[in-house]
């Protein structure tokens, strides 16, 4: 393995073992971290839990091309997608939470992962098809 791969792979590990810790913490401790986080309560829990849940899955789903990177390193192209769509949402609805502050700050997070992982993805991608490893991954 290459440290490439392995630079890649760390990363997708990081951003797949962060949501899936954000939404357990949100799902099953919903008050708690609403507390901590917004200094407030929680008006619909069944909304916050969902967006937990919804974290959960979307851990569960970065982590895929850790099975197999070689065949399933373009699942990363998806992972960049929505932490970009991800900051967008972030920044247009902080108004809508009762710490704007702390909407801007995930939305800063997840913009320094899609940015680290677009970096590390086209650095393994170019490195393999430059390898001649991996043709479906040549233009």
């Amino acid at each position: 393995m290459s440290p490439k791969q392995k630079l890649f792979m760390v990363t997708l590990l990081i951003i797949g073992v962060h949501s899936l810790s954000l939404g357990s913490l949100i799902f099953f401790m919903t008050e708690s971290f609403y507390e901590f986080f917004f200094s407030s309560e929680v008006v619909n829990p069944f909304f916050v839990k969902q967006a937990g849940l919804f974290l959960i899955l979307m851990g569960f789903f970065y982590l895929v091309p850790l099975t197999h990177v070689e065949k399933l390193s373009r699942v990363a192209i998806v992972t960049i997608i929505t932490k970009v769509c991800a900051v967008v949402f972030l920044f247009t609805n902080a108004g809508y939470s009762p710490s704007p502050f702390m909407m801007y700050l995930a939305g800063c997070g997840d913009g320094v992962m899609a940015i680290v992982l677009s970096i590390t993805y086209v650095l393994y991608t170019k490195e393999v098809a430059s390898d001649g490893v991996a043709a479906e991954l040549k233009p």
